[in-house]
């Protein structure tokens, strides 16, 4: 079985960092375009090796008719009986360009914006007013949760985002230094027997010229899911 916290792609560490690396989650059912073997996606991407991979067009594909789909029956992997059941996010494509589309939520104040290439940002209406403040959106303040691949000892504790990713021996893969020193880094916790570290990323979220200039225009108008609507939904 592939590990989930391994970069699906190139099989390093891949500790999520919004628009850097991500994870697409088993019961998407969506089909791995980089198995040997018939196999559905479960675990985190590298976005610089999805960038570089000859089979992100699959990729792009399956992923926006994941984000397109509601609940529908795909078949099983072996194509026997009874089918699966696909959970998807019932999005709606409202902007299309040639390096990107943009697809919106029609029961919550949530978007995806989707490059061509496979990599997807997720904002939320806060994101889509700073946008049409002229601001730069951020990554949310959540707590992630990692399985490191080996045990990095008490030096965790005094490592920045740039310091982790190099004792991981991935750095490389995330960004160049000045990038990385962009984004906002907080170490919560480790424990250390299940090599489980917890920490808090805001990332900028660098959404592509093309997207950026629909979305300017979309939030002037754009009307809000109320709380009503979304519990009725």
């Amino acid at each position: 079985m592939p590990d989930i916290d391994e970069c699906q792609i190139c099989g390093a560490a891949a500790p999520p960092v919004p628009g850097l690396c991500d994870g697409v989650a088993g019961y998407r059912l969506i089909r791995d375009p980089w198995s040997a073997a018939p196999s559905f996606l479960d675990g985190n991407l590298h976005f610089s090796c999805l960038e570089e991979s000859d089979r992100n067009p699959e990729f792009f594909d399956e992923f926006t008719h994941m984000l397109r789909a509601g609940h529908e029956e795909i078949d099983s992997l072996d194509g026997s009986a009874p089918p699966l059941t696909r959970i998807g996010l019932a999005m709606t494509s409202i902007f299309s360009g040639t390096e990107c589309s943009v697809f919106q939520s029609g029961v919550t104040d949530r978007w995806m914006v989707v490059k061509q290439t496979g990599p997807w940002l997720r904002l939320k209406h806060e994101d889509l007013l700073a946008i049409g403040r002229g601001e730069a959106p951020r990554s949310p303040a959540e707590v992630a949760r990692y399985r490191l691949p080996f045990d990095l000892s008490d030096e965790i504790t005094e490592f920045g985002l740039s310091e982790l990713l190099e004792a991981l021996g991935v750095a490389d893969r995330y960004a160049p230094e000045e990038e990385l020193a962009s984004i906002a880094y907080e170490y919560i916790d480790y424990y250390a027997p299940k090599r489980l570290l917890e920490y808090v990323v805001r990332a900028p979220l660098v959404i592509p010229q093309e997207a950026h200039a629909f979305l300017v225009d979309y939030a002037r108008t754009y009307t809000p899911v109320s709380s009503e609507d979304e519990e009725n939904a």
